[in-house]
């Protein structure tokens, strides 16, 4: 077991900065006799952009910047809207959780994300209701090699809780890059491990939150790496073999189980997350890399990216990588899709450009859940890889999806965010090379306006009181 250790700590100025968004009572009037939103009441729809330095929010509607903005704002990571819009963004270099008040852009306040030597929070989630309670998990990244700087950080984010916004667990965890999935049912959660042997990954209990409890832990020898061969013996350096090297999660409220992607073999390992002892089986596909992992609205069809095969590297012209589909009714591999860079038939070759290590980093599915929207990246410490498209890939027949025209975006490099609005109307692109947002329509797949914002764009959130938060990465529907 491992015990959870309380923050001693009294946070008044914090409490008091949030006293009015957590002392509960009757919601404000925020519609008119029509249905529509009052005039004084509320908050438009309003892009808000966490760039290198600071966050700034932008009207949708008009297009204008609107007043006030964060300063100090650095390295940020999954920007992210609750349901009342205020705003959390992981803020990697300065270890905190930064929190800022939507309507005024007023910082709230900036949460340690450990008790003790973790660091770097990079990913976040938002956890599923369950005995009321609703949680931050901040995953720290820790330092190379060092374990002690790695932790699962949980964040109370109840709406009238006594510790709202407050820093209230914390787990540690294994080695490396951590992404997460929660149970659909139970006060569980997956964590994957990119750069551990031992640890590959880890299932945690956090219904007591004075007592976070790893239940269940995948070893490199029980996912296959036996020590037969280079790509069989678990190095996290890659100088004597290859890790595992887990990276995305997802979990189908169809089977109830987490499926994760492992990149060092393009294997998924399904968890069965809600067993008194959770299990862990393995389906391999012919891809690998890349990783990131989703589910489908109805819980039924799981969608992992693979950066391989690629052009030069197994695949055909134009290829960055592969969607792979699993059936989560019977955990069977239904799909393995090659994506195009500029869609289904592009035959431009890629390699001499500074195109040529884009592969594809993260998803969104449309509200409807007839599309998935793929975010590509430039090749992972790449300084000059560049990307200028955005995937889309028709899953209205989920077990047999078609990639359709790439969308031309501005100019990315590495990792970059995204954004689906809560009405699901408007799809929002960071290029964190141009300086722009781009704002797509997700029915059309019509660039509708280019946003020229500050230098640096990384991550991105909607929110208005009509249309509610940006969609959430966390929570099991």
């Amino acid at each position: 077991m491992q015990l959870l250790r309380w923050n001693e700590l009294a946070h008044a100025g914090l409490c008091c900065a949030v006293a009015l968004l957590a002392c509960g009572g009757e919601e404000p009037t925020t519609l008119d006799q029509t249905g529509q939103l009052a005039e004084g009441a509320g908050l438009p729809q309003t892009l808000f952009v966490a760039h290198q330095g600071s966050l700034v929010s932008y009207d949708i509607e008009s297009g204008q910047e609107r007043p006030g903005a964060v300063q100090g704002v650095s390295s940020p990571t999954d920007l992210q809207a609750l349901s009342d819009g205020t705003l959390l963004v992981n803020l990697t270099d300065q270890n905190h959780v930064l929190i800022v008040d939507p309507t005024s852009m007023l910082e709230i306040a900036r949460v340690h994300t450990s008790f003790a030597a973790a660091q770097r929070p990079v990913h976040s989630y938002i956890s599923p209701e369950r005995a009321g309670k609703t949680y931050w998990l901040a995953l720290n990244d820790g330092t190379e090699g060092e374990a002690a700087s790695n932790s699962a950080a949980l964040l109370d984010i109840t709406p009238g809780s006594d510790r709202y916004l407050q820093h209230v667990g914390e787990a540690p965890i294994g080695i490396g890059h951590h992404k997460a999935s929660f149970s659909a049912t139970r006060e569980r959660v997956v964590i994957s491990n990119i750069a551990d042997c031992e640890r590959v990954l880890g299932v945690y209990d956090y219904a007591d939150i004075r007592d976070i409890r790893e239940v269940a832990t995948l070893n490199a020898a029980d996912a296959g790496w036996d020590g037969t061969s280079f790509a069989k013996t678990c190095d996290p350096t890659y100088q004597m073999g290859v890790p595992p090297a887990p990276h995305g999660c997802a979990t189908s409220k169809v089977s109830g189980k987490a499926y994760c992607n492992l990149t060092g073999s393009g294997d998924l390992v399904v968890i069965d997350l809600d067993a008194d002892l959770p299990s862990f089986q393995r389906v391999p596909t012919q891809g690998g890399g890349g990783g990131y992992t989703k589910a489908s609205h109805d819980g039924r069809y799981i969608y992992s990216l693979e950066s391989e095969p690629r052009e030069g590297s197994g695949g055909s012209v134009c290829q960055v990588g592969q969607l792979v589909v699993l059936d989560a009714s019977n955990d069977s591999v239904v799909a393995q899709l090659p994506l195009g860079y500029l869609g289904a038939d592009c035959q431009q070759s890629l390699v001499g450009t500074d195109e040529e290590t884009t592969e594809p980093s993260h998803s969104l599915i449309s509200a409807d859940g007839n599309k998935l929207f793929i975010t590509l990246a430039g090749g992972f410490e790449v300084e000059s890889a560049r990307v200028r498209q955005h995937v889309v890939v028709d899953i209205s027949d989920p077990a047999a999806p078609v990639q359709q025209p790439s969308i031309p975006v501005g100019t990315s490099t590495g990792y970059h965010g995204d954004s689906l609005s809560g009405d699901g109307r408007w799809l929002f692109i960071a290029n964190n090379i141009d300086g722009t947002v781009t704002q797509i329509d997700a029915a059309t797949d019509a660039v509708v306006r280019t946003w020229t914002v500050e230098a640096k764009p990384e991550v991105l959130a909607t929110f208005g009181t009509l249309e509610g938060p940006s969609v959430q990465t966390g929570p099991i529907h």
